[in-house]
């Protein structure tokens, strides 16, 4: 039998519409966020220039921001995000650190005018490297235990894809796969966001590795 269960392993906001997006393509999308997320107060509004988002995580901060205020994403889905807030004046970069650092560089967003908005003990090379003002906004942990529901599905072999939106979901997800004892994911399909975040999968591990566009790669059942 064909495996049907399509693991989506990020937080909110966007595990219900990645959630979504998958059921939409017909799979039987399981929830299995590998991170929790602690919002802090939202930033006071100050004279920058831009300000980067490294995630949409990060967004929340921005609550009171006046709307014209220009607005540097990490990649095209939390620039949709922002502009979904209300934010007119949003570019994006290609979905990762890398690609935010060169898109600053080349539109000479540098400096403390700069802001970076960014998780807690995220972003601090990205801020050294722009020498921008770095803020966090918001609070990672990692989940030591996969859901019940993504466990079964992989001991059961019906697991077809994991879904990856970061570094950080990946790193927790293998983590938590090998303290429950897990081993086998020579059936499962990687679909990363980018190649950042697939080059820290082992590639043995997996039946393949893929980026970026795990929807378009993982295509309608």
């Amino acid at each position: 039998m064909r495996r049907r269960a399509v693991l989506v392993t990020r937080p909110e906001p966007g595990l219900t519409v990645t959630l979504a997006d998958v059921r939409r393509l017909g799979w039987n999308a399981v929830s299995c966020p590998m991170l929790e997320i602690r919002t802090d107060a939202p930033i006071t509004v100050r004279d920058c220039e831009a300000i980067a988002i490294t995630s949409a995580n990060a967004l929340a901060s921005l609550e009171d921001w006046p709307r014209d205020q220009r607005i540097v994403a990490v990649g095209s889905s939390t620039a949709d995000r922002a502009r979904s807030m209300g934010f007119r004046r949003v570019e994006a970069a290609d979905g990762d650190a890398r690609s935010l650092a060169a898109y600053c560089r080349s539109h000479d967003l540098t400096g403390p005018s700069l802001l970076l908005a960014c998780g807690e003990g995220y972003g601090l090379d990205l801020a050294e490297e722009l020498n921008a003002s770095r803020v966090s906004v918001y609070g990672v942990t990692k989940r030591a235990l996969l859901m019940d529901a993504a466990r079964d599905a992989l001991l059961r072999h019906e697991v077809e894809a994991v879904v990856f939106y970061s570094g950080k979901t990946a790193d927790a997800f293998m983590e938590a796969l090998e303290s429950q004892g897990l081993e086998s994911l020579s059936g499962v399909r990687a679909l990363c966001l980018s190649e950042a975040i697939a080059a820290r999968l082992t590639r043995k591990d997996w039946r393949a590795v893929e980026w970026p566009d795990p929807l378009e790669r993982l295509g309608p059942y």
